[in-house]
C-alpha cells in the first residue's frame, strides 16, 4: 500500500472518530468532574471567606461620633451634668469601637470613669484614629474658629 493512502486513510479515521470521542466524553463528564474534584481538589487552595464585622460599620461609628463631638468638646452652658457624662461615656464607647474596627489598641474602657488618665487615653485614641484615616471631628471654614 503506498504511504500516501495509508496517511490519507488514518485521517479520514481520525476525523470521523472525533466526534464519537466527544460524545463519549461529555457522557462521562460528571463521573470525571467528580475524579477530579476527589484526586485534585484537596490539593488546591482553598479561599478563606472574609470575616464578619463584629461590631457596627465604621461609617455608623464616625455619625455618631460626629453627633457626640459637640457635646463632649464644647458642652452648652447650663447643661446638666448627667447629660454631659452621659454624653461622655457614649462618646467613648464608640471611640474604642472605632479604635477596635481599625485595630487601634486602646484601654479607654478600662480605665476610671474620671481622672487624667481616662482624658490622656481619650486625647490619644482621637488623635491614632485621626491618623488612621477617620474624619469626624468638624473642621472650621477658612476664617472661622471653633467654639471654646
Amino acid at each position: 500500500m503506498d504511504r500516501t493512502v495509508l496517511v490519507g486513510l488514518l485521517q479520514v479515521v481520525g476525523i470521523s472518530l472525533v466526534p464519537v470521542a466527544l460524545l463519549v466524553g461529555l457522557g462521562r463528564a460528571p463521573r470525571a468532574w467528580a475524579w477530579c474534584a476527589r484526586v485534585i481538589g484537596p490539593r488546591l487552595p482553598r479561599r478563606r471567606r472574609p470575616e464578619e464585622p463584629s461590631g457596627p460599620p465604621l461609617e455608623k461609628l464616625a455619625a455618631d461620633l460626629r453627633r457626640l463631638h459637640p457635646d463632649v468638646h464644647h458642652p452648652r452652658p447650663g447643661t446638666r451634668m448627667a447629660k454631659q457624662q452621659g454624653a461622655q461615656l457614649a462618646y467613648d464607647e464608640r471611640l474604642a469601637a472605632a479604635g477596635s474596627a481599625l485595630d487601634v489598641p486602646t484601654s479607654l474602657l478600662a480605665l476610671p470613669l474620671y481622672g487624667l488618665e481616662r482624658e490622656a487615653e481619650r486625647m490619644r485614641l482621637e488623635h491614632a484614629l485621626t491618623a488612621a484615616g477617620l474624619v469626624w471631628q468638624p473642621r472650621p471654614s477658612p476664617g472661622q474658629d471653633l467654639p471654646q
